[in-house]
């Protein structure tokens, strides 16, 4: 998983600023989640929320993740890294 959050997800969430105060480049800050809370229920990668969002699978496309048109031109997860995520 390191290398597919490496490559989609550290850009925007580590650092001084992460977006949504999450920090993606540790796996203590993906365990401790955003502002909102956790993103990740052990036993229950459908109930968790980085799965629906690299998914593309919330109501709110605000949420998705990556984003669509991000400034860093990175592109949405594949079936397969979202199954090994």
């Amino acid at each position: 998983m390191k290398p597919i959050f490496d490559a989609s997800c550290v850009k925007c969430h580590s650092g001084d600023r992460p977006k949504a105060r999450l920090h993606m480049d540790t796996l203590a800050g993906v365990l401790k989640g955003t502002k909102e809370g956790p993103i990740v229920k052990p036993g229950d990668s459908a109930g968790s929320f980085i799965i629906q969002a690299v998914a593309h699978a919330t109501k709110d496309d605000k949420t998705w993740m990556p984003p669509l048109n991000n400034r860093p031109g990175i592109k949405p997860l594949t079936p397969e890294q979202i199954g090994l995520i």
